[in-house]
């Protein structure tokens, strides 16, 4: 897999990690512990991805991407059989929204390579354009977090973020 291709994965699952870790703050107990853990390995993969030269344990990142996005939409299934939207409430709409399509962008992404007659090589990509690499790298966490900023502000820790800019001893304008 490509450098590019694999740090946006990573990008991907950081973005998804700092979403599941807002949405935790606003989220009843069991749903909090639950993200918290999800974030956690998310960033852990994301980071180790980055690290390495190649993808760290794509199966199991596979599986941790889709359990979230099938939990989501049973709770948003059972919430609307049973006419209470409040089932699914502390999963915002935006932020969980958000953070499934990164993690169907990663389950998609791993499931094309793992079912490649090529996966199970283990080999270093040559990079012939370093520049253009480099380009498609900062434009990929540009767009990562140009999505997990405004998924953020519908969360708690959004809601709870002071509306401006206020430095300490600075008089208001």
């Amino acid at each position: 897999m490509s450098p590019v291709t694999r740090s946006w994965l990573a990008f991907a699952a950081i973005g998804a990690a700092l979403i599941h870790i807002a949405l935790s703050l606003g989220a009843p107990g069991p749903f909090a512990v639950g993200l918290v853990l999800l974030a956690l390995f998310e960033l852990l993969w994301g980071v180790a991805c980055l690290s390495r030269d190649r993808l760290v344990l794509p199966q199991a990142a596979r599986a941790v991407a889709l359990v979230p996005a099938l939990i989501w939409a049973l709770l948003l299934v059972i919430g609307a059989a049973l006419g209470s939207p409040d089932v699914a409430a502390p999963l915002a709409f935006v932020p969980m929204g958000t953070a499934t399509a990164f993690e169907l962008a990663i389950a998609i992404v791993l499931s094309v390579r793992l079912r490649s007659p090529r996966a199970n090589v283990d080999r270093v990509n040559v990079d012939r354009g370093g520049a253009r690499s480099l380009l498609a790298i900062v434009v990929g966490a540009l767009v990562i977090a140009a999505l997990t900023a405004p998924a953020l502000a519908f969360t708690q820790a959004g809601v709870a973020a002071p509306s401006e800019l206020q430095f300490p001893g600075h008089p208001d304008h």
